[in-house]
């Protein structure tokens, strides 16, 4: 009897292989790592852990990506040049943001204590007694500082 000295095979599943120009395809087409894992019948797992081993997979997934998005780009700006006036609004408001936006943002900063400090000094300057509001009198009350109260009647303090 002759003895062979074979190695035996490991113990395991067989790897999954990845058809890299699919996976550029479907991110040509605009889907997400999730929704590429689907469509190849492989977990999000598998998929993220052939991401992170393979570059070749990472380098598709961005190839497919700039494809799909220069292919709409160009639908877009062909469409524009065109006469559709929705593709050109929609180009200019994205192009160019600064002159083309639908609405302009402003900030504001605003501090209620110095708007109350400006309100009584017009209103002692002018000829209307300070305490009067509606025609009715009302008590003259300032904070002397945030949450501070007159200590014995936790009432704020009158200036």
């Amino acid at each position: 009897m002759k003895t062979t000295n074979k190695t035996p095979k490991k113990p395991g599943r067989k790897p999954i292989i990845i058809d890299h120009d699919k996976v550029e395809q479907l991110a040509a087409q605009g889907l997400g790592p999730t929704q590429i894992a689907r469509a190849l019948g492989i977990s999000w797992d598998t998929y993220n852990k052939n991401k992170k081993r393979s570059s070749e997979l990472s380098d598709a997934i961005k190839r497919g990506e700039a494809k799909g998005l220069a292919k709409v780009t160009n639908s877009l700006f062909k469409s524009a040049n065109e006469g559709n006036v929705t593709a050109q609004i929609f180009y200019l408001k994205n192009r160019d943001v600064n002159n083309w936006a639908d609405r302009v943002e402003t900030s504001h900063t605003l501090s209620i204590g110095s708007a109350l400090d400006n309100a009584r000094l017009r209103l002692s300057t002018s000829n209307a007694p300070a305490n009067v509001i509606e025609g009715e009198k009302v008590p003259d009350v300032r904070l002397s500082a945030p949450g501070s109260t007159d200590k014995k009647s936790d009432k704020p303090q009158k200036t």
